[in-house]
């Protein structure tokens, strides 16, 4: 039995004759060498097919799209389907010259009044009829706005390859909704291309329970690079270990990576080789068609691995799908392995796709600071940071700083020379990122690794009796001597002193309303709390 499926605004249909009625911007293909063929068709349709609208003849208008749009969706679903053995095109002769029961034509129109409110429909499994039976877009229904007309497409797509909607269950089965809406905001937020994917940014193929009920899992990747589609996956472009890796070539001390990882289980390795020591940074971005990284498909792992495959250091901000790296490094051979990973919103299953990896050297052949390498750890509940220094020329000063998204640091603490351990209680309750700026003695500047640590509980050293001032003063329960200082915002000092075992009572009388943060040191251990007057 054919079973025709409808999306939250997505559906599918078969057409017939041309009508020329818009400028298609370009004609391109995703995969030329592939015969498997999806015609995207912004040029309107006469559509006669007994499979709709009651076997009744219909028109379907070109849909009211700039060029820049179309270039979007025809990028965006291209991307969706980069690791299949599967060619995305524009150019009506290519789908044509494509065997009859390995194509598939997506009209994207404004016509829908002879289906009703939906942003399209689709027959799953057509792709495999070859009866030319298409899938529909309505354009209209979906304001015009391409990255919703890009997902569904997509998600029409994906039925007429043999998925059905990605559902949600609760913890007993008890069914939720149809359609997956995913989790999260920003650049990780997350949802199933076979879901409802409209407003997150990560949406992906998902190995999840389908419509059919809460046991029935729908591995989509699976069931689209699948036998009964007969495409398969797109051969891996990269090797997948140090030795069969590629190398990388540098002009001018430069360099630039295109890959796709193709499987959720693919690594891609590449060889760098450094003439002298100097300073590498990297720049790892997924592909994406707008600002916001917007409709990337990968979260975006790099990692620095040394000539015998040890592992120096990885590169992934939590906040973000990009991985960003500035370190220093001897002269040598290195690896850098480039892959995917999960996040707080999503596991890696899905994440698919391409990416770019730029990259600069900097040679400094009297290199003053040749080692700085800084680790971290929860520790009683805190972030313990210890580091390593090399350098053949004294150092002025030694700085800590902080992210919240390993891209934007701030200055955290000045450092002693001698010091080699900082215990560090935040107040924010999130994953922060950490790095040493070390300058030195001629005015040179180095920065270490990034780490990042998770967030952490509440100090057992000192408590506040109360995070509200309410009063006089400041009530801390401290167990020991510690010095303490109170600043406001702005970073401003509005006290000092130093807190005795038990309560102490912190000034705070002329405290304006807003909120401050109270800071408690002991020489190597810095601990911080937030406060507010009202």
């Amino acid at each position: 039995m054919k079973r025709i499926l409808t999306a939250i605004l997505c559906v599918l249909l078969p057409g017939a004759g041309l009508v020329a009625t818009a400028q298609v911007p370009y004609n391109n293909s995703s995969y030329s060498q592939a015969s498997a063929t999806i015609f995207l068709d912004f040029d309107g349709q006469t559509v006669f097919s007994p499979y709709w609208n009651g076997g009744q003849r219909f028109i379907c208008a070109a849909p009211a799209l700039t060029n820049a749009q179309m270039v979007r969706i025809f990028n965006q679903v291209s991307e969706d389907f980069r690791p299949f053995n599967l060619n995305i095109t524009t150019d009506s002769a290519v789908y044509f010259a494509a065997p009859l029961n390995r194509r598939m034509r997506v009209i994207i129109t404004p016509t829908s009044s002879w289906y009703g409110s939906a942003g399209g429909v689709a027959y799953v499994e057509s792709f495999r009829w070859g009866q030319e039976v298409p899938a529909f877009v309505f354009s209209a229904l979906l304001n015009n706005n391409a990255k919703m007309i890009s997902e569904a497409a997509s998600h029409e797509i994906g039925h007429t390859l043999g998925l059905y909607h990605q559902s949600q269950y609760d913890g007993n089965c008890n069914f939720v909704t149809e359609y997956n809406a995913g989790q999260g905001s920003g650049e990780i937020s997350w949802a199933p291309i076979m879901g409802n994917a409209y407003s997150r940014n990560l949406t992906l193929w998902h190995n999840g329970p389908n419509n059919w009920g809460c046991n029935n899992l729908q591995n989509d990747v699976a069931i689209i690079a699948g036998t009964a589609n007969g495409f398969g996956f797109r051969p891996d472009d990269i090797g997948n270990t140090t030795g069969t890796g590629a190398p990388v070539t540098m002009q001018n001390n430069q360099f630039a990576i295109n890959g796709f990882i193709n499987t959720t289980e693919d690594v891609d390795f590449f060889t760098l080789n450094l003439p002298t020591s100097g300073r590498v940074q990297l720049n790892g971005v997924p592909f994406n068609v707008a600002n916001g990284f917007s409709s990337a498909n990968i979260d975006l792992r790099v990692s620095l691995l040394d000539q015998s495959g040890t592992l120096l250091a990885t590169y992934n901000p939590s906040a973000s799908v990009t991985a960003l790296a500035d370190t220093l490094l001897n002269g040598g051979t290195y690896y850098l392995q480039i892959t995917n990973t999960s996040n707080i919103n999503a596991s890696n299953y899905g994440m698919i796709g391409s990416y770019a990896l730029t990259g600069s050297f900097t040679a400094n052949t009297t290199l003053p600071v040749y080692s700085l390498v800084l680790s971290g750890n929860n520790s009683r509940n805190k972030h313990e940071l210890s580091w390593s220094i090399v350098a053949d020329e004294p150092l002025e000063s030694i700085v800590l700083e902080v992210s919240a998204d390993g891209r934007s640091f701030t200055r955290l603490q000045e450092l002693q020379g001698n010091l080699r351990k900082f215990v560090y209680q935040p107040f924010e309750k999130t994953t922060l990122y950490y790095r040493l700026h070390v300058t030195t003695a001629s005015q040179l500047s180095y920065y270490s690794n990034i780490v990042h640590l998770r967030e952490v509980k509440t100090d057992t050293k000192f408590t506040l009796v109360s995070n509200l001032i309410t009063g006089n003063d400041i009530l801390l329960n401290a167990a020991g001597s510690y010095t303490w200082r109170l600043v406001d915002m702005n970073g401003r000092s509005i006290g000092n002193g130093r807190t005795t075992t038990g309560i102490n009572r912190i000034p705070a009388g002329g405290l304006g309303s807003g909120m401050y943060v109270l800071q408690v040191a002991d020489g190597s251990e810095l601990m911080t709390e937030r406060l507010v007057k009202q």
